[in-house]
């Protein structure tokens, strides 16, 4: 693992402005985000990004380049493969839950210079560190959360919320296909009509988005479980 030093808050807005993770944010609240509490960081095959059942790092992570296998403790397979452009690691960065799988980083194929990334890090004149590098990626600090005001929390965490839920209704189908068992995800109907309620104070709403993230990610836990069982 090797932290890219030397860049600056312009730099890391030329990243967001090229990320689909970041395409529903206002140019503004890139640049709030921009350089707090983040660093591109270059990984060899092999290292672990996140390692399962961790409590102490808590980073969220977004591919830029490369390739990376989740791997969970004990499943004979990888139960997903990451490209450029996908994010993980969000649960642990929003709720402090422990790493629910390994997340490492696997051959990619061969890089030059028209090898698509995501962004286009050569912009940046990197292209000496990519070369050695078998995956790059943002690494962003829990901290940073504390740091933004709530609005933008509330917006990062209905983004989480999405991209959550997507991997719940994949893995679900894996599951069903795989065990042919049918679990169900229960959300509290309290839990639904707080969620409804857009005149809520910011505070609460943001209450509300932490309960569903702790909901979703118990019951991505429960899939995973009834995978690594099979």
């Amino acid at each position: 693992m090797r932290e890219i030093t030397g860049l600056h808050s312009d730099d890391f807005l030329l990243i967001f402005r090229q990320i689909d993770f970041f395409r529903p944010f206002l140019d503004q609240e890139r640049r709030a985000l921009a350089g707090r509490h983040t660093h591109l960081v270059a990984y060899d095959v092999g290292e672990y990004l996140i390692q399962e059942g961790s409590l102490d790092e808590r980073s969220l992570f977004l591919l830029l380049s490369g390739g990376a296998s989740v791997v969970k403790q004990g499943a004979s397979i990888p139960l997903a493969a990451m490209a450029p452009g996908d994010f993980f690691g969000e649960v642990s960065f929003l709720t402090a839950r422990p790493r629910t799988s390994n997340v490492i980083v696997h051959p990619p194929a061969a890089l030059t210079d028209e090898t698509p990334t995501v962004p286009n890090l050569f912009q940046l004149g990197l292209t000496a560190t990519l070369h050695q590098a078998t995956a790059t990626v943002l690494r962003f600090d829990p901290e940073l959360m504390s740091d933004l005001d709530v609005p933008l929390r509330i917006k990062i965490k209905d983004h989480v919320i999405q991209h959550l839920t997507q991997r719940v209704e994949r893995m679900h189908r894996q599951v069903v296909e795989v065990t042919g068992h049918d679990p169900m995800l229960s959300v509290d109907p309290e839990l639904e009509r707080q969620l409804l309620d857009a005149q809520a104070p910011l505070a609460e709403r943001e209450r509300t988005k932490d309960c569903l993230i702790e909901q979703l990610a118990a019951f991505l836990d429960e899939l995973n479980q009834s995978l690594v069982a099979c």
